[in-house]
């Protein structure tokens, strides 16, 4: 059966002037390919050395090859995941690959199998009590909701025969929608989504509808504005057929296996949509050209997880194809190749990327061939390790620092000062010295009248005083984990800005909150503090590394009077009517919640009666990023009593605009703290913040990986 195009009188005016609209840009786009692939090879022959042989001048015609990470790169992380593709982000490739299931509910759901596996994917609890359908392990993704899918742990197992393969346990199938939003959150705009619907031809009952694929997957790509980065790829050519119909703006991208063709047997394959392969000789560039398929990814040989080294391998993609191929208009992007030497035959025969299961090699050989890398994407997400990471050691002492910076999760470090009777910068949080976290040992000097110093202020005290503190001793209830490190002293900033630059982590930023109140006069005037604070920043060349932080907003203010090129941060603490009473319980915007009368100390003359909006009012205090108790920014957030701050929820606690808002509007980075649990984390992760402070780096980086930020 001989496939023909739909005449023109079976299609709308409108689609029919889109249709030729297509064919002469992608004759356009053809041309100017061809003109660029000469050009270049011009390019090659003229300058590279005489030692480059003629399949690897083939090869530098791919200056633009297309590194596509499979399912996420699953050789490196569990395959589909929002970590897997967060990892490939970061790493570099060029397209997210990634296939979509149809659940029952019809929701586009990321997943490879059309059948729940147990070597990825393990129950952990029914959706709903007493679900007759669990386990859904082994069931068919068409048959289960979301709800169903969405109890399952596709990040624990790994596969056996991909041993580095990352565990990320509790990662769940991810919608469509999230991976179309973790693109975005990386503003990774020059990263391609190749997305296959996974239609199965030849068990159609097992998986949705070829129409549900089509229409909801076209759907979702209009809804996330990704019209332009995103390909359609399919086994099922009928579904690429009906998605040109559907969406003819999307490019697409004709998959197959050797044996879906069904060369000379007769009649019309399932998996070509009508075609009969051998109507068109049995070429399959010419056939996938009759409905307008602009990329051919076919198996690159046999057996297909076989490599050109084996002695019985048998190659499918060859120089021939790809250059009748690229004579038609076709490029040629051949799954799924994960070793070195197969890889490399195929750049010599000038086939324009690879789908594989390790980017990492990929990009490996690319860069040994000279060519160009696609980008890496830094995560979009602040680690801030609080006072060092307080869970694991002694906190704002060197160890603790020396231990976050150990970690490269880790993006900032957060810390706290103080001034001493002698004007010297102290890394501590407590404007007294503080029992719980240090102990005396001996007095300066001989009868130093001022011993034992513990409880005494800081700004009383010289920097030899505190100096015999030992602060690394005694860990905190609340810091279980934290190993004591005994000896361990109060550290100057200077000594921090040092432990970083020896380091070597040139990537880690330091947010350094100055410990002072408005309330009372306990410490260095708030002038002559930031004066030396920002002094000591300066002295240090660290002035593009820093941001400044404090609840007293005179601080910041100042700060930004002082040197402009130093960012600061609006730290807020504000909660509801039961705990914002009187200025004594030191809330920053409603100093006595739902008393306009009462104002604030802490906002340095700003008032929040008069702006209502957090942005309005951060933005008044000239900062540039927001930090609150998270409870501030969730407006959805029930009513939870808690003896811990950060556990407790009520919706009085939230304080607008939306996070969102703040970030779009305002342009104000949002940095909420101190957040310690891991289902908070999520909470606030799901609000889409810029960065956490906690006071246990590890577990948020483990949330992170899980929600492919890290």
């Amino acid at each position: 059966m001989m496939y023909r195009p739909a005449s023109p009188a079976a299609v709308p005016a409108s689609q029919a002037v889109r249709q030729r609209r297509d064919r002469s840009r992608r004759r356009k786009e053809t041309l100017v390919w061809r003109m660029r692939r000469s050009a270049v090879a011009l390019l090659v022959a003229g300058t590279v050395a005489g030692t480059m042989t003629a399949p690897a001048a083939a090869g530098a015609r791919t200056a633009g090859f297309d590194v596509q990470a499979h399912r996420g790169g699953l050789g490196l992380r569990v395959e589909s995941t929002l970590a897997s593709f967060g990892n490939a982000l970061q790493l570099g490739v060029s397209t997210l690959e990634l296939d979509v299931q149809i659940t029952e509910d019809r929701q586009a759901v990321v997943t490879h199998d059309r059948r729940v596996s147990g070597t990825k994917c393990v129950d952990t609890a029914p959706a709903t009590p007493g679900d007759p359908e669990f386990p859904y392990v082994g069931k068919y993704v068409n048959t289960l909701t979301l709800a169903q899918v969405r109890t399952l742990d596709c990040g624990s197992k790994t596969l056996a025969d991909r041993p580095g393969q990352l565990a990320v346990p509790g990662a769940r199938m991810p919608l469509l929608s999230e991976v179309f939003a973790l693109v975005k959150r990386y503003r990774a705009d020059g990263v391609k989504l190749n997305v296959e619907t996974k239609v199965e031809a030849g068990a159609p009952t097992e998986t949705a509808p070829r129409e549900q694929f089509v229409q909801i997957t076209a759907a979702e790509i209009r809804k996330a504005g990704l019209l332009r980065q995103a390909t359609i790829q399919s086994f099922d050519w009928g579904a690429l057929m009906r998605m040109r119909q559907v969406e003819p703006r999307l490019p697409l991208v004709a998959l197959t296996n050797v044996d879906f063709l069904q060369v000379g047997q007769p009649g019309a394959s399932p998996w070509l949509g009508g075609i009969d392969i051998d109507d068109f000789g049995g070429d399959p560039i010419r056939a996938i050209r009759s409905f307008g398929a602009t990329t051919f990814s076919p198996v690159h040989g046999f057996p297909q997880n076989g490599t050109v080294t084996d002695p019985s391998y048998r190659p499918y993609v060859t120089r021939e194809l790809v250059r009748h191929a690229h004579a038609n208009g076709i490029r040629v992007v051949p799954w799924t190749i994960n070793d070195a030497p197969t890889m490399s035959k195929l750049i010599d025969d000038g086939v324009d990327g690879i789908i594989t299961d390790y980017p990492d090699r990929l990009r490996t050989l690319l860069a040994q061939r000279g060519l160009r890398l696609p980008r890496a994407y830094a995560s979009p997400f602040d680690v801030q390790a609080h006072r060092g990471g307080r869970a694991d050691r002694p906190e704002n002492t060197l160890p603790a620092f020396a231990h976050a910076l150990t970690n490269p999760a880790v993006s900032t470090l957060e810390l706290d000062t103080g001034v001493t009777a002698d004007g010297q910068l102290v890394v501590l949080h407590d404007r007294t010295v503080n029992g719980s976290h240090c102990a005396d040992t001996a007095p300066v000097r001989p009868a130093d009248p001022e011993f034992p110093y513990v409880g005494k202020l800081v700004r009383d005290l010289t920097l030899a005083q505190l100096k015999t503190l030992d602060c690394g001793s005694r860990t905190p209830p609340d810091a279980p984990r934290q190993i004591p490190v005994p000896g361990a002293r109060i550290p100057t900033l200077a000594e921090v800005f040092a432990l970083v630059e020896r380091s070597g982590r040139d990537d880690v930023a330091l947010n350094i909150e100055t410990k002072i109140s408005p309330m009372v006069e306990d410490t260095a005037p708030y002038q002559v503090f930031t004066r030396t604070l920002v002094r000591e920043i300066q002295r240090a060349g660290f002035v593009d590394r820093v941001t400044v932080q404090s609840l007293d907003w005179r601080t910041i203010r100042y700060a930004r009077g002082l040197d402009r090129r130093i960012e600061t941060v609006a730290l807020i603490r504000q909660y509801g009517p039961d705990e914002c009473t009187s200025l004594a319980d030191e809330c920053s915007l409603r100093a006595v919640y739902g008393d306009p009368t009462v104002k604030s100390p802490w906002t340095a003359g700003l008032d929040w009666w008069r702006h209502r909006d957090v942005g309005a009012l951060v933005r008044a205090a000239g900062a540039g990023t927001v930090s609150a108790n998270w409870q501030v920014h969730d407006p959805q957030q029930p009513v939870v009593a808690s003896d811990d701050w950060y556990l407790r929820q009520n919706p009085a606690y939230f304080h607008g605009p939306r996070v969102r808002e703040l970030q779009t509007r305002y342009r104000l980075k949002v940095v909420p703290y101190t957040v310690n649990d891991a289902t908070i984390m999520q909470r606030v992760i799901d609000l889409g913040v810029d960065g956490i402070i906690s006071d246990d780096p590890g577990l948020l980086i483990s949330v992170l990986i899980r929600n492919g930020l890290r």
